[in-house]
């Protein structure tokens, strides 16, 4: 296997690892938050911005691992009309369009996190706003090369 390879490898898994770890941390980080407010009468200070934060992570780091298999929510709706051998095109088309959406959302979201980098907000326990909103431009970014990589590619294979 190349060194590319490799490295694509690892990164699919750092990505999946990433997931899971958050996952796990909002649930564990929700019932610790559940028994200190049902038996204590109080909670964590920054659980539910860390839990609302975390929330965002995970579906944008879903959203990535279903554009690398190519398992998103689509409506394909005209493709069943479509006589087969025109298939394939049609669906390029849409990588490649769900690719450019996907540019623009990263391109205007990077914006975004760069404002709130100039505001100097506090997400909770003195995490700066735009590392938690950092995730927004990155996984877009992601999102539209793994789309646009897609588009170009003869055959459906997990990126």
């Amino acid at each position: 296997m190349s060194v590319l390879g490799k490295l694509h490898g690892l990164l699919l898994k750092t990505e999946s690892l990433i997931l899971v770890t958050l996952l796990l941390s909002m649930i564990l980080i929700a019932v610790v938050q559940i028994l200190l407010r049902n038996f204590f009468g109080g909670g964590l200070l920054w659980a539910d911005a860390y839990t609302r934060t975390c929330v965002l992570w995970v579906a944008l780091l879903g959203a990535m691992i279903a554009g690398r298999q190519q398992d998103h929510i689509a409506i394909e709706v005209l493709l069943q009309y479509l006589p087969s051998h025109k298939k394939g095109l049609a669906k390029r088309i849409s990588y490649f369009l769900t690719g450019l959406v996907c540019f623009a959302a990263a391109w205007f979201s990077t914006g975004f996190v760069l404002q709130e980098y100039h505001y100097g907000g506090k997400a909770f326990a003195e995490i700066p706003s735009w590392w938690c909103e950092a995730i927004i431009p990155f996984a877009f970014a992601v999102i539209a090369l793994r789309y646009s990589i897609a588009a170009f590619m003869p055959h459906k294979h997990p990126l």
